[in-house]
């Protein structure tokens, strides 16, 4: 799909659109935790790719990965550092941030925080995500929250 990069964003197209689209996806859902948005934003067939982990195909993917994070940390944040778009392709490179205070992955809550660095490829067709690539530092994570004892997380990689 060729773009311009002047498709309105209001449509989610084109790389502009695109990018206003993962901004708002990040601000409402991510860390807004609003999963009503999902189905608007995803398409039904949505594919999630992240190593290690199994997601179903669809927008209940997204909805099971952020709530992952918002149940496991209450105030997880991400902001947004670095955003563009070649094509229908958008990239991110993101900080994100929070306090351990629920279970993730069965770990009892440390009250322990975290803050990384992580990258994020999506896929838009026609205002909808379509597909993700996602890639943030769990060892970094399991370390932060005190389940890895520092130099060990290489083990993870």
């Amino acid at each position: 799909m060729a773009t311009d990069g002047n498709t309105s964003a209001a449509t989610g197209s084109g790389r502009q659109g695109g990018k206003e689209l993962i901004r708002h996806i990040t601000d409402k859902i991510v860390n807004g935790g609003d999963l009503t948005l999902v189905r608007e934003l995803f398409s039904e067939d949505y594919v999630a790719h992240k190593t290690g982990l199994s997601l179903p195909r669809g927008p209940e993917a997204f909805k099971m990965a952020v709530r992952q994070w918002r149940d496991a940390f209450p105030d997880y944040r991400v902001t947004i550092e670095t955003l563009f778009g070649e094509g229908d392709l958008i990239a991110n490179q993101f900080t994100a941030e929070g306090t351990h205070q629920g279970s993730l992955l069965g770990i009892p809550p440390s009250e322990k925080s975290f803050k990384l660095t992580g990258t994020e490829v999506h896929r838009v067709v026609d205002g909808l995500v379509v597909e993700s690539w996602l890639a943030d530092d769990l060892p970094r994570i399991l370390t932060d929250v005190g389940v890895l004892a520092p130099g060990q997380s290489n083990k993870w990689t």
